[in-house]
């Protein structure tokens, strides 16, 4: 992920949008002219009538969140004649959510919808500024320009001049043929409020067609003098920067957040984090942005930056902070660029740690007793009815994977895997066949206490000897082996009878690592056959989204080992991304007994180790629980 330079428009300077997109990225070593934006809501840009761009297509769908924070992509056409009226309808009387409402609803491609909404909003905007000139924005988008100007100028009789009007009155202007008149009227604009970024970005590029860079530059000039100016302070850092001289671009940001109100506009930390970033000065962008980043007024926008550059520095702790701020807002928008972020502090931990030499790392064995879910003396015990005894125990030993790369491979989804299926199969075993499943994974002990992945599948003796070892009473071992080196994947088993060492079957299965259940759930089928297996325990399922199921497998196991002595605290990594996993598995299927024990057991794991994470989930997770009781019958 890049640096990013400016605010995606559907961010309020004030009140940041609950669905806000991603933001665009800046290419280091554009001109300022080409950042110019282009026509949003309330403010104008110079139309260019003789190549007029079309419209983008808009997607098919729209992107919304349901009230458990989940995506949902909703057809435009249902949410045009079924959302939308009744989000209109709900914030009718509300000026603040009918605006939101109405700048979210342009962006989207929604303007004739919106035309009764904005002359509403015009009629009981407390801000009148703001309605006047979202009703004009759609009446100029519907060609009704006479019926704008008479808004517009209607504000101005009341008001006195006021930016944004002024500047919608100029595309006014503009669009008729009426350059000069354009032109006066935006450089009132101007002098009534210098920070319109469109204004300004088209004021200076008028100038630079007559007299080119010389002619912009001093148009820059000119407005930076103007009381309570700051963002041309900011474009001319920008070109300063461009131009190689630093101690100017430094001096013109930090005139820029002087001059600028508080908190700082977003889009100022934005453009300047996204410049300085771009070119490479990192300590320059931590240093300017960090005393005036706000989290809940500027959000991942601005931490995106931030978070790079820490990260680029080398600084795990600072940019974990960050990432761990932002995620106590739950903002689920914020959700996959957050997980993109916990991801990378942890391969710049793993980077960064010292390793060990062989002769100092001592390697045990973690044994789980059948579902990893279902510990040993959990009532949940009673929810599946008794298990028969004297049935022969099976345990799958994992914990390798080879793929084509030769990096360390803890944190990447071979690695995952060669925990994953031995929980799995250990599970399946347990659960639908007379055997006991038990599974048992390579753990490293000591100073670099953590889970450790072989390049190389257990060979029969050393299986045989890790069982014993532990004591279990197993009658046979399962080598469970990762094959990553070439998609589809594969997985490899060999059974091995105790007593004698003896290979007695083997078995394996292709998959695509984005869909495991596409050759795992067929693998694990031929395993409880192989043993016999008869109908699975009573209320016993495996969750529909199996991949997904897989990951949180492995995620509790981890959870459970971080409370373990000599662990690291950094060993556990996307604790909030590991609760909205399960909450969301859970919600999908919540008949399911396997998904409502793994819920409740992860969170219970994380609430050992990261108590504040778990105390914000708590509320909605009892919440979810009563609402979702378990069937009686």
């Amino acid at each position: 992920m890049g640096f990013v330079d400016r605010m995606n428009k559907k961010e309020d300077e004030k009140t940041e949008q609950e669905n806000a997109l991603p933001i665009g990225e800046h290419e280091a070593g554009e001109s300022f002219e080409s950042m110019i934006p282009p026509v949003m809501v309330g403010q104008s840009a110079e139309p260019a009538p003789e190549h007029e761009a079309q419209a983008p297509a808009q997607p098919d769908v729209v992107r919304a969140f349901d009230q458990d924070g989940r995506e949902v992509l909703v057809p435009r056409a249902e949410w045009r004649e079924q959302v939308l009226p009744n989000l209109v309808q709900s914030a009718w009387e509300n000026p603040e959510q009918l605006y939101l409402l109405i700048v979210n609803s342009l962006n989207e491609g929604f303007t004739s919808e919106m035309a009764a909404a904005a002359q509403q909003l015009y009629a009981i905007d407390t801000i009148p500024a703001r309605g006047a000139c979202m009703w004009a924005v759609i009446l100029i988008q519907e060609g009704r320009l006479d019926e704008a100007e008479e808004i517009l100028n209607g504000y101005l009789a009341k008001h006195g001049d006021e930016g944004s009007v002024l500047t919608n009155l100029a595309q006014i202007a503009a669009m008729r043929g009426n350059q000069e008149q354009a032109e006066t009227t935006l450089w009132r604009a101007i002098q009534a409020e210098p920070n319109i970024d469109n204004a300004l970005g088209w004021y200076v590029s008028l100038q630079q067609q007559k007299g080119g860079e010389a002619a912009a530059n001093a148009a820059l000039q000119t407005i930076a003098t103007l009381p309570g100016s700051w963002r041309a302070q900011l474009w001319q850092a920008r070109a300063a920067m461009l131009a190689q001289d630093m101690p100017t671009a430094v001096s013109l940001y930090q005139e820029s957040l002087e001059r600028a109100p508080r908190p700082v506009p977003g889009d100022l930390l934005m453009q300047m984090s996204g410049d300085l970033g771009g070119n490479g000065r990192l300590i320059e962008l931590i240093g300017l942005t960090s005393p005036h980043f706000d989290p809940e007024v500027h959000g991942l926008p601005v931490g995106n930056n931030l978070i790079k550059a820490n990260l680029d520095q080398g600084n795990a702790d600072a940019a974990e902070q960050l990432v761990k701020t932002l995620a106590q807002f739950g903002r689920p928008d914020w959700k996959s660029g957050l997980e993109f972020w916990e991801q990378e502090i942890a391969k710049l931990r793993g980077a960064q740690g010292t390793a060990a030499a062989p002769d100092q790392i001592q390697v045990g064995m973690l044994r789980m007793e059948g579902p990893v879910w279902l510990p040993a003396g959990s009532p949940g015990r009673g929810l599946f009815g008794p298990k028969a005894a004297g049935g022969p125990t099976v345990t799958f030993i994992g914990g390798t994977a080879e793929t084509s790369s030769q990096e360390a491979q803890v944190l990447d989804g071979p690695g995952r895997m060669s925990r994953a299926l031995p929980l799995f199969l250990a599970e399946q075993v347990e659960m639908r066949t007379a055997a006991n499943g038990r599974s048992m994974l390579p753990w490293a002990m000591g100073q670099q206490s953590g889970f450790v992945v072989g390049a190389a599948a257990w060979t029969p003796e050393m299986a045989v000897q890790g069982v014993a070892a532990d004591g279990s009473g197993s009658q046979y071992v399962v080598t469970v082996h990762i094959d990553a080196a070439v998609e589809p994947w594969t997985a490899e088993l060999v059974f091995i009878r105790t007593s004698d060492g003896v290979t007695i079957g083997e078995l394996d299965a292709e998959f695509p690592s984005a869909s495991p259940e596409d050759g795992l759930l067929g693998l694990a089928n031929e395993v409880v056959e192989l043993l016999g297996g008869d109908e699975p325990a009573r209320g016993y399922s495996v969750p529909h989204s199996f991949s997904g199921y897989l990951s949180r497998l492995e995620q509790l196991l981890a959870a459970r080992c971080t409370a373990m002595e000599g662990v690291p605290p950094s060993f556990l990594q996307g604790e909030r991304e590991i609760l909205e996993g399960n909450l969301y598995q859970y919600i999908e299927e919540p008949e399911n007994l396997a998904s409502r024990l793994l819920l409740v057991e992860t969170f219970g794991a994380i609430e050992r180790v990261r108590p504040a994470v778990a105390a914000e989930y708590r509320e909605r997770l009892e919440k979810l629980l009563t609402e979702r009781p378990l069937a009686t019958s």
